[in-house]
């Protein structure tokens, strides 16, 4: 590859200096690497290059920051590589791990880590966890509200009456949780908590006027009204131009002029807004004649629209305009009182709550960013904020801050970033990069507004503030990004979308994807021919209509009667019917595409090759805008029509067999009074009780608690009633086995750490082992293992106990949701994968089908009874206990109206990023009720307008179907949506974007019940069923290939279906015949223990009584030698260790490795609370022709060996894992790289597994030799 050639626009945006730059960089337009090559030139271009470690450089993730390190280092290694003596360079890959490419977090834990004597903070803090931190919030409120409970409060009372369901405060209690976390986005909680509830406090119609609230409810009010006055004329105009309808036109045009004087109104406020509606009428339409009307459509049409506009006056009357203004003002006094009173509750609660994180000497990452800007800020003389001596000092450090993402950016990241730059100073230095179309974090409170502000205000060509945009699209095809231009051109505007999609917003075409001929095409299976090739193709839209399923009030108008009845029910009650039969139409799809249904071979695009290429499971990608209730039924439906699928679901993990069983075996030890989790544990594989065993125990007593039972039975001291009572030996044994495991176990359960218990009970029990040969075992094992790591995360915490460790795990169940399974899966399997919108950010695919756009919008949080807004404050409800009524209070109006516009403007800015992840072909599907009525309210909407969709209609959208339908009833291949929706519509013509628009029903996706016996024969743990479409006859085929089955790798079945790393390397090692036997199965000759000599430890004894010391050392207590032997002197004493094994372990080579480099990192990152695991047992798969290189690589690659072995130490830092193996051998100097080489291969594994496991990247892997207490690094 040459050198890369840069745009113009790009090149602006790596070379200019000196001042504030925003970048505005649209999908695909390689932002990236943009900003690298920008501090790349930056640091070694110049008379005077700047140090790396003079720039901050601020990520949205650790990853994002991870590899924009990793992307640095390999440009400044190859710029070495053509200039190895250069001594600019040389510094600057020196200086490499010590520069600040950082998130926003870890840039703030280095500050308070550096500055915490400014804070009279304790140094030894650490980060709490974030279940630790919630528990310690639930605790903390309870206990608030049980004092002020005990204060008998009348005020405490009165909020607890209005906003609490009953004798049950927990609503109230996370309102308040709600509400401290809300506040915590902003620079100042505490007065932003004030100041929001003071704006409560109006005493008069002119206060309320003069408010934000009702600016906003005024203007809302005038919009509304102009599109009620211009529907009304539309109405008009068909009346004039209809013959037979001229009757209609006077009660039009008094409607016109109402809604004239209503507008006319608006200039004296509320009250006069407030008088013009209530005297608001609406005279019957005049009749006309049938048979002298000449268009009844046209007819029917003015009745819709004047009814239309009725309803919505009438809606608007009954909900902003109920009650008159001098009354409104008569609420707030009420208001203020309770928020006022709520305020208090929240600043008591953050007192409270920063005494118990202070006792336990932790911070939450809330605490992270307030006090660094405590840190970098001081209060100037005039009560001002200004910049402290630690901020000037980074102020001078930095060089510049660069900002990635900075859409994202939330209020007190702002002002961090603003306190260590010189934004508003003589030599600005702050580069901004990212794109606003691209904000879809609004519920983590970034504030796209912060770009919007600069970008709207910054010049193209100023000298101290500057704005460059980079539309150049380097990802997709000409038929995506023609598709993404026509449907954004359509609907997004700054009312939705917060930005006016236009000419100087569109992407443009970059990429460049060869013309299709025989010299760029990849198949080795055949010849090439060209005419036998698909690639590229329209973007395709596939509409289900379940009309049969549900009824047509579905499809009516978004208005806030909609929000209170079915948003609030639709997660719950999504109607799965429709999501299987729409993934039956997603899995048909891929296999026409991966089968070449049509006769042509579908293929993509590799740039790894230099051509096209048939297109893999890995190449396609399914978006759902949430994947709860989604993603497990399209994993289900395309794995079982034979695609292979992945989906991160993040649900499911707690209620895996495995989970529920320990989770069951841990219940008991901690109380066995508990009849369903011991039950749970009696009829696991684990203890092997039968159901006609349980029943018969019931009956022994039927009163008593089953542990009562079985304790009773073990003793022999069953009551006189059940003594003549038969039980057998077997029985008896089982239930003598079961109690006397369970007295073990819960006294150990006192003294051992969590972590190790549970890991103790997977070993004692066998059950670890049992997951693993269970279907789908290395899943299981690593869900174990998950809960093994949730331990290691508690042990952590301030919190201790096998009890409180249960809580911690439903806690963070509730809190959570879920954790989901643990990934297994490697970034190159050949899979298809399910993934939320949100999780695509950043990523492209060449294959992306968008699903489930026929799902509403989520608007409940528009249903709180108080909402929050950073700018508007507190929006309550208004509630009367006395009177025992409620309603919505004008503040409460304005929010929910704010909320819906920026609710929706997300929801665009999310659809946008869907669209944009696709490379070559983009595939959208959903779901409708009633086609013919839906299909007509989008031509309807697209009617009305010559150009763009009104935003008044975009606002009317309930799911994306909706707002991609309007647009499309306006596109020239939009004639199937206005056939079906017998509308007549102005399309735009000149677009050059080609879309294929296809209709589905139920019928057209066939459950063949017939195969259904056949796999539930084969598996009656599944309920498996064999979909078959209309133009299939491969039923036979299916039945006969099954049958017919042979298996064809018996050469595999000589090798052991489990292996250790180590016998790996041996064998990658030496290939030695010898050696490579011991990986085969067969009796190793093994000289019996009475034969041999008695002696002391063995060399693999003491390593692995090294190797235990090192797993169980505390590291915090590793100052000195002497804290190195009292631990090990502990390790006797608790009988971790006998005393002859004690005295193999040579103190000072411990305490050494502690004060190594990599020692230190170790210690750093236990201290850090990063992820950090010793002696990590794991399981995983290889294919077989790496154990036996005589067998065919073809024949066997789907053959798989389990692999185990164990990681002496891996930890976590800012960009990448660290990976640790210990060597206890003696070793000769000199013989360092020999050692190095010889383990080369088990390090690999090692590596390997660990990315798969934990989805980070190993960035180093290194040797300690103890012979020689040296490290050595791959």
């Amino acid at each position: 590859m040459g050198e890369t050639k840069w745009t113009a626009e790009q090149l602006s945006a790596i070379t200019t200096r000196r001042r504030n730059l925003l970048v505005a960089a649209a999908a695909g337009s390689g932002k990236t690497a943009v900003l690298v090559e920008r501090i790349i030139r930056m640091i070694t271009e110049g008379e005077e290059p700047v140090d790396i470690d003079s720039l901050l450089v601020v990520t949205f993730t650790s990853a994002a920051a991870a590899e924009m390190r990793e992307r640095i280092g390999d440009a400044i290694s190859k710029a070495l590589e053509h200039s190895p003596n250069s001594k600019v360079l040389q510094r600057q890959l020196a200086l490499l791990n010590r520069a600040n490419i950082t998130t926003m977090h870890s840039f703030c834990l280095d500050v308070i880590k550096n500055n915490f004597h400014h804070i009279d903070l304790d140094p030894n803090f650490r980060i709490g966890d974030d279940t630790e931190c919630t528990l310690i919030r639930s605790e903390v409120v309870s206990e608030l509200f049980e004092d002020r409970y005990d204060q008998d409060d009348d005020s405490f009372k009165k909020l607890v009456d209005s906003y609490g369901q009953g004798k049950d405060d927990s609503k109230l209690q996370q309102m308040v949780l709600d509400l401290y976390q809300f506040s915590m986005s902003e620079p100042w909680p505490e007065t932003w908590l004030k100041e929001k509830c003071e704006e409560l406090n109006i005493c008069s119609e002119e206060e309320l006027n003069n408010s934000h609230w009702a600016k906003i409810l005024i203007n809302n009010v005038e919009i509304e009204l102009e599109t009620f006055e211009r529907l009304l004329h539309n109405a008009k105009e068909l009346s004039e131009t209809t013959e037979g309808l001229e009757p209609y036109l006077t009660n039009i045009e008094d409607d016109i002029n109402q809604i004239i004087s209503i507008r006319e109104g608006i200039a004296g406020g509320l009250s006069s807004v407030y008088n013009k509606i209530e005297g608001l009428s609406f005279s019957k339409l005049k009749s006309v004649k049938k048979n002298q009307v000449s268009d009844e459509e046209a007819q029917q049409r003015v009745k819709d629209i004047r009814d239309d506009v009725k309803k919505k006056l009438n809606k608007m009357k009954e909900d902003i305009f109920s009650i008159p203004p001098e009354e409104a003002v008569k609420d707030f006094k009420i208001l203020y009182f309770l928020i006022n009173e709520l305020v208090g509750l929240v600043l008591e609660f953050d007192k409270r709550y920063k005494g118990k994180k202070r006792d336990r000497g932790i911070l939450d990452f809330n605490d992270l960013e307030h006090l660094c800007l405590n840190v970098l800020t001081e209060e100037g003389e005039d009560g001002q904020i200004m910049p402290s001596s630690v901020a000037k000092e980074f102020k001078m450090k930095f060089s510049e801050v660069l900002v990635d993402e900075y859409q994202d950016t939330n209020n007190i990241q702002e002002t961090i970033i603003s306190m260590v730059s010189r934004k508003e100073e003589e030599d600005p230095n702050v580069f901004m990069v990212g794109d606003v179309k691209q904000s879809i974090y609004r519920f983590r409170h970034a504030k796209p507004e912060l770009f919007l502000n600069k970008y709207n205000s910054y010049p193209t060509d100023g000298s101290h503030d500057m704005k460059i945009m980079l539309y150049k699209n380097f990802r997709s095809r000409k038929e995506v990004i023609d598709g993404v231009n026509y449907i954004f051109n359509m609907l997004m505007s700054k009312s939705v979308g917060e930005l006016e999609y236009d000419e100087n917003e569109a992407l443009n075409l970059g990429a460049d994807y060869k013309d299709l001929d025989a010299e760029n095409v990849y198949d080795i299976e055949n010849e090439v021919n060209t005419q036998d090739i698909e690639i590229a193709g329209d973007i395709e839209v596939h509409i289900l209509d379940k009309s049969a399923q549900k009824e047509d009030s579905e499809e009516a108008e978004v208005v806030e009667s909609d929000m209170q009845e079915d948003v609030q029910n639709s997660e719950a009650e999504e109607d799965l019917d429709s999501i299987q039969i729409e993934a039956r139409i997603v899995a048909k799809r891929i296999h026409e595409l991966m089968n070449a249904s049509n006769g042509k071979k579908y293929m993509v695009w590799d740039r790894s090759l230099d051509k096209y290429r048939r297109l893999k499971y890995k190449d396609i990608v399914i978006l759902l805008r949430a994947t709860k209730n989604w993603s497990e039924v399209f994993v289900d439906e395309l794995g079982q029509s034979g695609i292979p699928v992945y989906a991160d679901t993040g649900t499911g993990y707690f209620d895996t067999i495995e989970i529920r069983t320990i989770m069951s075996l841990l219940q008991v030890i901690d109380n066995p009074m508990q009849d369903i989790h011991i039950l749970s544990v009696l009829r696991s594989p684990i203890f092997l009780f039968s159901s006609e065993e349980l029943g018969e125990l019931r009956l022994i007593d039927k009163e008593k608690y089953f542990y009562e039972i079985l304790k009773s039975i073990s003793e022999g001291a069953l009551s006189s009633e059940a003594s003549d009572i038969t039980i057998n030996d077997e029985l008896k044994r089982k239930c003598v086995y079961f109690a006397e495991k369970l007295k073990l176990w819960r006294d150990k359960a006192l003294y051992m750490p969590i972590d190790e218990f549970i890991w103790y009970l997977y070993m004692d029990t066998s059950y670890y082992g049992y997951a693993g040969a269970m279907p789908n075992g290395v899943q299981r094992q690593a869900n174990l293992r998950i809960l093994f790591q949730r331990a290691k995360q508690y042990e952590k915490t301030s919190f201790k106990g096998l009890f409180n460790f249960i809580n911690f795990i439903n806690k963070l169940r509730k809190s959570s949701g879920d954790m989901g399974s643990a990934k297994i899966l490697g970034e190159n399997e050949d899979v298809v994968r399910i993934m939320s919108i949100h999780k695509s950010k950043g990523l492209e695919f060449p294959v992306v089908f968008l699903s489930g756009c026929g799902k509403q919008f989520n608007l409940m949080d528009l249903n709180k009874e108080i909402l929050f807004h950073d700018e508007l404050g507190f929006g309550p409800e208004y509630i009367d206990v006395d009177r025992r009524i409620s309603y919505t209070s004008l503040p409460k109006h304005a929010i929910k109206m704010r909320f819906k516009l920026e609710a929706l403007s997300e929801e665009m800015r999310v659809l946008y990023v869907a669209f944009t992840r696709a490379k070559e072909k983009l595939i959208i599907t959903g779901a409708v009720s009633n086609l013919e009525k839906v299909t007509k309210r989008w031509c309807s909407a697209a009617a009305l307008s010559d150009d763009k969709i009104l935003s008044s209609e975009v606002l009317k959208g309930k799911s994306y179907m909706d707002w991609i339908g309007m647009a499309l009833a306006k596109h020239k291949n939009g004639e199937e949506l206005r056939k079906s929706g017998n509308t007549i519509v102005d399309y735009i013509k000149s677009d050059f974007s080609t879309w294929n628009i296809k209709y589905w029903s139920k019928n057209d996706v066939i459950v063949d019940e017939k195969l259904k016996a056949v796999d539930e024969i084969e598996d009656e743990s599944q309920e498996r069923r064999l979909f078959i479409y209309k133009d299939s006859g491969e039923i036979n085929e299916d039945i006969e290939r099954r049958l017919d089955f042979q298996y064809k790798f018996k050469s595999s079945t000589s090798i052991a279906a489990n292996i250790s790393v180590s016998d790996l390397k041996r064998a990658a090692y030496e290939e030695d015949q010898n050696e490579i036997e011991t990986i085969y199965k067969g009796d190793r000759i093994i000289k019996p223990q009475f034969l041999q000599e008695e002696k002391g430890l063995s060399a693999a004894e003491r390593g692995t009584v090294v190797h235990f010391v090192m797993q169980h050392i505390e590291l915090g207590k590793l100052r000195s030698r002497e804290e190195v032997e009292d631990q090990l002197e502990d390790m006797v004493q608790g009988e971790f260790l006998t005393k002859e094994q004690a005295k193999v372990v040579n103190i000072s080579k411990i305490f050494k490795f502690f004060q190594s480099n990599i020692g230190k990192r170790i210690i750093e990152a236990y201290e850090n609370g990063s992820m950090l695991y010793r002696e990590l047992p794991f399981f995983t798969e290889i294919p077989a022709y790496l154990v036996d290189k005589s067998l065919s690589k073809e024949e066997t690659k789907d053959e798989l060996v389990r692999l185990q072995g164990v990681v002496d130490c891996f930890f976590e830092e800012e960009d990448g894992l660290v990976l640790v193996d210990y060597k206890t051998d003696y070793v000769e100097e000199g013989n360092e790289q020999l050692i190095k080489d010889r383990y080369e291969v088990q390090l690999n594994y090692y590596s390997d597994t660990l990315e798969k496991i934990t989805g980070k990247k190993v960035k180093e892997k290194y040797l300690y030799l103890f012979g020689l207490d040296k490290e050595v690094k791959y």
